[in-house]
């Protein structure tokens, strides 16, 4: 409520852009939805976008947004080619949106104008608003306002500086922390299990193949006594059965369990790769035939059912396990996951931020009771098999990623690199080196869409960089000139595909390599060179017919005396082949052999987690109370829900803590920090008895009504005011009342200029502070 507010007092200031940063799972869609009712009843806006980079959450947007909030207004999903002008509210993927906003009709005139939308949402606006896709917003006259669950200290720089954030603070924050705090969202730092193979610590030596494998590998043509590889090379060169088995089986015996206790509670398994995805399936079944293959699932983006399975995991009692490369690691909402399982290793931070994410959901936006631990969802736990929380660890910043730049922006660059250092020398092979590729560079220009609205408004630039007059021009140097105005364009060149631009622009950064005799560049591009031509499938004739040629490129002699001239043959003659690699490197050694978890640790991110003897002494209280709840007086009033007396309660003290139990005993201190109420709670929750609300629920509660009452009278500032004040109330159980007037509050209160709240609202805090206690004490 207050993130919306907020965001509706910033338009109100003239402002038309917005980015709102929120951890996954507190609710973005819904508080997208609230800024659309409150801007539409003002009048403010009439037709509103909300767009996506991925069809699950353009269903989520339109499902659980659009037809929830608004289901008398007028609403489309727009499909490719499919616009009808007649709604209200929209949703897209921005790649489909791409496609329809620079179409025109009959007229000629474009279906899609800058001023058609009045109100636009970026959804996980981090990735959005790069590459050819920020076009669309350039060209939309329209509020934006961006969404984005990636925490604040993760955003790119530009993102902020897009949504006019240019102090570098989104417009408005909810983190991962205030939602634990809040309550909203499951805290997963007390609970990471590190474990670790043998192979994957020690590698796979010959000395470990029996002589059955070694047989195996000779038929294969592969020598037993090279075989050596090292455990950061499982599942990627090699593949060892037993590993998959091993993990499979330590994940078994100490997940969270649904409510019987029998079966793991909702789990999503991230794999290294499909292949890898389905031996962890096969482990599975192996291990546990008893579920006839329905405990877990491979749930990859290649399946036709992909999306019917996923659907199946989020709505049916089976699959509990989600096996899946890249499609679950964001944009998935099942709040009953309550284990993650990282199966392999992951080196960016906001995708590991975000493949966490699918667990945070907290126990109240759960439906599925029995499918969690005792019936409620208080923590999830993650499984780490990878070293991923100590690289994190020693490497909090993550691998550097290649500039945010749309890869045929790069390959343009490296071109222009090329050329500038071939122009430069006077020989003849160099002379003739920079004519192919000042042939390539235009190519490249002429390849751009003219039509574009993009392009249309540099089409004077484009014109100028295809005429011969540029290179002759001597009040002009080409080269910085197509880098300023011509290489922002090449992000909209049009029918790109991805597999054959990473091979040309790690092909052309090679040939820049050459020319500057960088060594240390060239050994890192060539293993990711040979790599994807590893990947091309040789049953393909046109493949085939490049054998030769790729048996050369995986040798270690041609990579001896490499050219130039041989990374153009690499582009004319296995660049178009890439299109058909495979996403795994072919034959993939695969050892039938059995393996051991060898190593496991506990990690704990951040202090308090409460020690053994806390834990320790909970459990003997309980133990004591259910021994005495057939023989105590008082306890068995409780179970009649009988009235207890002062005296009722003293016995039951005078019972409870003994010597054996001191009430003073600073490990008991915390556990009834209210008074006897709480004492009663606690053993109302020990006997399955409670039913009333809980402390914190009757204070949450207090608060959000007032709230849902008043807010239209309450700036942004004015409700985190309340929220402060109730997590204050949180945290304490109680509130001195003078501290209303002092800091934190004298922020807000009577001291300032202009007070937040005049004397009767802070008495009505007041009120409602008395009116808990008054139920939590009484």
């Amino acid at each position: 409520m207050e993130i919306a507010t907020r965001i509706v007092e910033h338009i109100h200031k003239g402002h038309r852009k917005a980015l709102i940063v929120m951890a996954t799972g507190t609710g973005k869609t819904r508080v997208a939805m609230a800024i659309i009712d409150q801007l539409m009843r003002e009048g403010r806006v009439q037709k509103v976008l909300f767009l996506t980079d991925r069809i699950s959450l353009r269903k989520q947007a339109y499902d659980k947004g659009f037809m929830r909030f608004f289901k008398e207004e007028g609403k489309e999903v727009i499909l490719s080619g499919n616009y009808n002008p007649e709604k209200r509210l929209y949703v897209s993927t921005i790649q489909t949106f791409q496609e329809i906003y620079t179409q025109k009709d009959i007229s000629g005139r474009y279906i899609i104008s800058p001023g058609t939308f009045d109100l636009v949402f970026s959804d996980e606006a981090h990735r959005s608003i790069y590459s050819k896709w920020k076009g669309i917003f350039t060209y939309l006259d329209a509020i934006q306002i961006g969404l984005t669950a990636t925490p604040a200290d993760m955003v790119e720089r530009d993102t902020f500086r897009f949504f006019e954030c240019d102090d570098g603070i989104p417009t408005a924050l909810y983190s991962y922390e205030d939602a634990v705090r809040d309550g909203v969202l499951c805290d997963f730092r007390k609970n990471v299990s590190g474990a670790r193979t043998h192979f994957q610590i020690e590698g796979i030596k010959p000395k470990d193949l029996t002589e059955g494998e070694r047989e195996e590998l000779l038929k294969k043509g592969i020598d037993p006594d090279e075989f050596n590889f090292e455990g950061s090379e499982l599942e990627k060169k090699v593949a060892v059965k037993g590993t998959s088995e091993a993990i499979v089986r330590e994940f078994m015996d100490n997940c969270l369990t649904d409510q019987t206790g029998n079966l793991p509670a909702k789990t999503v398994f991230f794999a290294i790769s499909q292949t890898h995805a389905r031996r962890l399936s096969e482990a599975f079944e192996k291990l546990y035939p008893e579920y006839k293959g329905q405990l877990a699932r491979v749930i990859v983006s290649e399946d036709s059912r992909a999306q019917q399975l996923i659907k199946d995991f989020e709505t049916k009692s089976f699959p509990r396990i989600a096996i899946s490369v890249d499609m679950m690691d964001t944009g998935i909402d099942v709040p009953e996951v309550c284990n993650l399982v990282f199966a392999k290793p992951v080196f960016s931070k906001i995708k590991f931020w975000q493949m966490l994410g699918r667990g945070t959901r907290a126990d109240e936006a759960c439906e599925h009771r029995e499918w969690l631990p005792d019936g409620k969802k208080e923590y999830f736990k993650v499984f780490d098999f990878w070293n991923n929380f100590e690289y994190w660890n020693m490497n909090p910043e993550g691998v550097k990623n290649e500039s945010p730049e749309a890869i045929t922006n790069r390959i343009f660059l490296s071109r222009l690199k090329q050329l500038g250092e071939l122009m430069e020398r006077r020989d003849p092979v160099s002379i003739k080196a920079a004519e192919q590729v000042k042939t390539k560079i235009i190519a490249d220009i002429e390849s751009l869409p003219k039509d574009s609205v993009n392009v249309r408004e540099h089409l004077q630039d484009v014109e100028k960089a295809l005429s011969p007059k540029l290179w002759d021009n001597i009040a002009v140097d080409p080269i910085e000139f197509l880098q300023k105005k011509i290489m922002p364009l090449m992000k909209f060149k049009p029918d790109v595909n991805l597999k054959e631009a990473t091979f040309t622009l790690r092909c052309e950064k090679l040939a820049y390599a050459l020319l500057e005799n960088d060594k240390a560049e060239i050994d890192r591009l060539k293993t990711s060179i040979a790599e994807m031509v590893d990947r091309l499938p040789r049953t393909l004739d046109s493949v085939r017919a490049r054998e030769a040629l790729m048996d050369n490129v995986l040798s270690r002699s041609f990579w001896e005396t490499v050219s130039f001239e041989d990374v153009q043959v690499l582009l004319s003659d296995l660049a178009p082949l890439m299109p058909y690699m495979t996403k795994e490197p072919r034959e993939t050694i695969v050892i039938d052999m059995s393996d051991i978890i060898a190593e496991r640790k506990e990690w704990q991110l951040f202090k308090g987690t409460e020690p053994d003897y806390v834990q320790a002494y909970y459990l003997e209280i309980e133990a004591r109370i259910k021994e005495l709840a057939e023989t105590h007086p008082s306890i068995r009033k409780l179970k009649n829900n009988e009235h207890l007396t002062d005296y009722d309660l003293e016995q039951l003290e005078e019972t409870l803590f003994t010597s054996s139990f001191n009430r003073e005993n600073t490990q008991s201190s915390d556990l009834y920090p209210s008074g006897r109420a709480s004492l009663v709670d606690f053993i109302r929750q020990v006997l399955g008895l409670s039913s009333s609300p809980s402390p914190d629920a009757l204070i949450k509660n207090a608060f959000q009504n007032y709230i849902k009452e008043n807010n239209k009278h309450y700036s942004a500032d004015q409700l985190n005011f309340i929220l402060t004040l109730q997590t204050v109330f949180l945290r304490k159980k109680h509130v001195e009342y003078s501290t209303l007037w002092q800091p934190p509050f004298t922020n807000f209160g009577t001291t300032a200029p202009s007070p937040m709240f005049s004397q009767e609202e802070l008495n009505s805090f007041i009120d409602i502070c008395k009116g808990v206690e008054k139920d939590l004490f009484m």
